[in-house]
């Protein structure tokens, strides 16, 4: 009989430590499996940001490049344009900007109340319609006892400017008898605004601004004349 409870006690031991120390390691070894790809998966999402924050940055470095090109680029065609490819210059300016004073005749003042001689000059001439729009126009000197002196074939109204024509002058408008009809004095360079001849002029004389002022010429003196 005291073998049989002893049996039957010997039945009812503990649970093995062993197993139970097994049991728990299959259990934390499960946990660590779960808890591995919760933790794999929160250590890829820095990476993406990482990898997101650097192609961003490289977009803007090649747009910023992009950007430094194209102002480059613009910069070496203003400085092509200016230095090499200069603009056609016209066909007067191109046959009037080496010119100098031609003297091809005289041309003398008178008074008209005494018809003496006031002053007589050197004048170049022009007759031909090319010559009379070319004038002086991109001239840079004129004698000071000099004078461009157009003849047209018939007196008319005339009208006059000075475009292109960089010396201020004294205009003096003539009729067909050789009288002074108009002085416009002390003309704007370059300036486009119409002179009007203030009646029928056959003859048109340019001198230097101040001329008629210091040799006291006025409307109604004549002039006399002789060229080639």
């Amino acid at each position: 009989m005291a073998q049989q409870k002893r049996h039957h006690n010997s039945g009812n031991r503990p649970p093995n430590r062993n197993n139970n120390s097994r049991n728990r390691n299959d259990n934390q070894h499960r946990n660590d499996r779960n808890g591995g790809g919760q933790n794999q998966q929160s250590s890829d999402e820095p990476k993406k940001e990482r990898t997101g924050k650097t192609q961003s940055k490289t977009e803007s470095s090649n747009d910023l490049i992009i950007f430094i090109v194209f102002l480059i680029a613009l910069a070496t065609f203003f400085l092509v344009r200016k230095f090499y490819f200069k603009p056609k210059q016209n066909s007067l300016y191109a046959a009037s900007a080496n010119l100098k004073f031609m003297k091809e005749g005289t041309l003398t003042f008178l008074d008209a109340q005494t018809d003496d001689n006031m002053i007589s000059i050197e004048i170049e001439v022009s007759e031909s319609a090319y010559e009379i729009e070319r004038g002086l126009m991109h001239r840079r000197s004129l004698p000071a006892n000099g004078g461009m002196f157009f003849v047209f074939d018939r007196a008319d109204y005339r009208t006059f400017w000075m475009k292109d024509t960089y010396l201020s002058l004294d205009i003096l408008f003539l009729n067909k008898d050789k009288e002074i009809i108009r002085i416009s004095k002390g003309t704007t360079p370059l300036s486009e605004l119409s002179i009007p001849s203030g009646g029928k002029a056959m003859y048109v004389l340019e001198v230097l601004a101040g001329f008629t002022d210091a040799y006291e010429i006025h409307t109604g003196d004549h002039i006399t004349f002789n060229y080639k």
